[in-house]
């Protein structure tokens, strides 16, 4: 029975002042508060510093020695593969599994760079490839949001001419990159729980449960759908390689198989990108050089994945400024840009959660949320 008033999907209630009740407006502002601000902001798991100062190491270093031999571009080129190589592990991942990880990202990356050097200056062609990727991704956890991440930003930059090889830049940047992220720096992993008494038998469902098979090809269609509509959208404008992409990475790291989760990592994703593009963008307005920017990208690096198993949020707030210096590293950046790429990101959120209920719904009845 529905109750007059209620909002259950966002949790919101219409609040009454005696007889009178709220306008709709002020529902509707509600409804946003609630959406989009309501997010967690303290933390939700202990910090991984070493994690972080190994990761902030690995940023740094290559711009920095890059920036001493005159040559940044060179240093930009390899920072790239380092970040997605880089991208937190599971927590629960052994060596064996982090080296896997680490190796399959290798592969993509570096593929992600020959089929940059091979389609150069042909936008269109990375419209399939990151929609192709995004669907293996989806399908592969090891693969994930990596590979399609690397054929965009990758593809997007182009060859770098300080390096003769294609993909070579991006097998040494992760080369170098796995080397830092492989050791645990010192975390142990966390302990399997002891032994559990038996649980009471579920109770014997009402209505049958979807399929568990349709949830993965689904998410996967449903993700290669909207990445490659997105692709399009801002590949006719001739906005790929400016500021549009930005749109399409809120896609990808906001879009999960259920509505619930897309929801909540949207709302992150979207406020923790507003307010660190907004510390950033005082960083731009100072014109700073290329030893500033290396020296930013270090810290802004420490605190996003030193802080990524404290709470997303924060990865949100301290890796979206890192990715937008370190994607003009080498090109003068008005303020104004972090704006405009925060806004894009936050459109590709919303996108993601409008298309996680609208874009086959069917497959998610299961969803406990």
């Amino acid at each position: 029975m529905r109750v007059p008033g209620v909002l259950p999907q966002f949790g919101v209630v219409r609040r009454q002042r005696g007889d009178a009740i709220w306008s709709p407006a002020a529902v509707r502002w509600g409804v946003w508060w609630r959406v989009w601000l309501g997010v967690r902001w303290r933390p939700q798991g202990p910090a991984d510093w070493g994690a972080g100062v190994a990761a902030g190491l690995a940023l740094a270093l290559p711009l920095l020695i890059g920036t001493a031999l005159g040559h940044p571009e060179a240093g930009a080129a390899l920072v790239l593969p380092v970040v997605l190589v880089v991208m937190p592990l599971p927590a629960q991942a052994g060596p064996g599994e982090r080296a896997r990880r680490l190796a399959t990202r290798t592969l993509w990356i570096t593929l992600a760079g020959v089929y940059a050097c091979l389609i150069h200056g042909n936008d269109w062609a990375l419209v399939p490839a990151v929609a192709l990727t995004a669907a293996v991704g989806a399908l592969a956890p090891r693969v994930s949001v990596t590979a399609p991440l690397a054929f965009l930003l990758v593809g997007i930059t182009g060859p770098a001419e300080a390096f003769g090889v294609p993909g070579l830049p991006q097998l040494a940047g992760c080369l170098w990159g796995g080397i830092m992220a492989l050791p645990r720096w010192g975390r142990t992993p966390p302990r399997p729980p002891g032994p559990q008494p038996p649980a009471p038998p579920p109770p014997v469902p009402t209505v049958p449960p979807a399929p568990p098979a349709a949830r993965p090809l689904a998410h996967a269609a449903r993700l290669a759908a909207l990445t490659g509509a997105a692709m399009t959208l801002i590949t006719a404008p001739h906005q790929l390689a400016g500021d549009g992409h930005w749109l399409v990475t809120g896609v990808l790291l906001a879009l999960t198989p259920t509505p619930h989760t897309t929801l909540v990592k949207a709302r992150q994703r979207a406020v923790g990108t507003s307010v660190g593009c907004t510390g950033v963008a005082l960083v731009l307005a100072a014109h700073p050089g290329p030893w500033a920017i290396a020296a930013t990208a270090a810290v802004l690096g420490t605190l996003a994945y030193g802080l990524r198993p404290a709470n997303y949020l924060y990865w949100c707030i301290a890796f979206s400024p890192l990715l937008l210096l370190l994607a003009d590293f080498n090109t003068p950046t008005p303020w104004y840009t972090a704006g405009v790429r925060a806004a894009l990101v936050t459109t590709g959120s919303l996108t993601a959660v409008l298309a996680s209920h609208w874009l086959w719904p069917h497959a998610f009845h299961t969803d406990p949320h």
